[in-house]
């Protein structure tokens, strides 16, 4: 039993100019549906990306994955994607490889970059595909960067209450069903093109490359580097059920000491294998280097 496709596709003529514009050898938004959100252990159970060409042309790709592991009811209540309904559909592997050739080298946009670029990152390197040269963009990154600088220079504008992709929705008032990945492409790439497009001629291009750009996929380093130490995996568990616990970090100006963290995921970054979670000393959220944790214990 699979299905799910959406998306009732439709870009202006100038939204389709300014993604030309900034461009010109194409763009594709992509989005993915998981498991949970750590790569590490986690699995893409949905692709969904839709492609500008040179030409403006509009292309889409989609495809429903079986993970092959149990679904937590957790994210269930996300995605709406369960057991059942991904039974028949194929696993990652020959899709993958379809949504690599798709894209090819295109610059890759998504929002929320850093979560869905590390799950390509690791489907690419367990399945042996070529990096590739492709830019990643964010445009939550690209709407906050430039909401904020209006914000300053423009006392009578009333920027969004925050840069979820649902409130950028209702913002730009863009009807769509969150959470399916067809959806939050196109919706991604529909928020891109319209924050580019309200961006003047003169700064569009360094505000896109200052605000919206994240990284290349080539930053990322071989695959050995996102394996979790031994001494660490106890974090998969405390991830798995949300757990708070106490890191010893000898990085920050706490170096050495143990500190509060309620962790969020396990992600490979260009720098190596980090966990992204919320330090409940000053509450807010971080990137810590696995391999400066010394130490890892639940708070009792």
């Amino acid at each position: 039993m699979q299905k799910r496709l959406s998306a009732d596709l439709n870009f202006s003529s100038e939204e389709l100019d300014t993604l030309v514009r900034l461009f010109p050898k194409g763009v594709c938004a992509f989005d993915f549906e998981m498991t949970g959100l750590s790569p590490v252990f986690d699995k893409i159970i949905e692709i969904a990306a839709i492609k500008i060409t040179p030409d403006a042309e509009v292309q889409t790709f989609h495809q429903l994955i079986n993970p092959l592991i149990e679904i937590p009811e957790s994210t269930i209540q996300y995605h709406g994607l369960d057991n059942g309904q991904l039974r028949d559909a194929p696993t990652l592997k020959k899709p993958l490889r379809e949504f690599h050739d798709f894209y090819g080298n295109s610059p890759l946009i998504a929002h929320g970059a850093i979560f869905d670029s590390s799950f390509l990152i690791k489907a690419l390197h367990e399945h042996r595909l070529e990096i590739g040269l492709s830019d990643i963009f964010d445009s939550c990154r690209l709407a906050r960067g430039h909401f904020k600088k209006k914000d300053k220079e423009d006392k009578e504008f009333i920027p969004p209450v925050n840069y979820k992709l649902s409130t950028l929705a209702e913002f730009f008032e863009l009807n769509f069903e969150h959470h399916q990945a067809l959806d939050d492409a196109y919706v991604c790439l529909k928020i891109f093109a319209k924050v580019a497009g309200s961006i003047s001629e003169k700064e569009r291009l360094s505000q896109v490359r200052n605000y919206g750009y994240v990284f290349k996929l080539k930053d990322f380093k071989k695959q050995e580097s996102y394996a979790l130490p031994k001494k660490l995996e106890l974090l998969k568990i405390y991830l798995q059920h949300k757990t708070l616990i106490e890191i010893k970090y000898s990085g920050g100006k706490r170096k050495d000491e143990y500190r509060p963290v309620k962790p969020i995921a396990l992600l490979p970054m260009p720098q190596g294998l980090m966990l992204y979670g919320v330090c409940m000393l000053d509450n807010m959220n971080k990137y810590f280097q696995t391999k400066k944790i010394k130490g890892v214990r639940e708070i009792s």
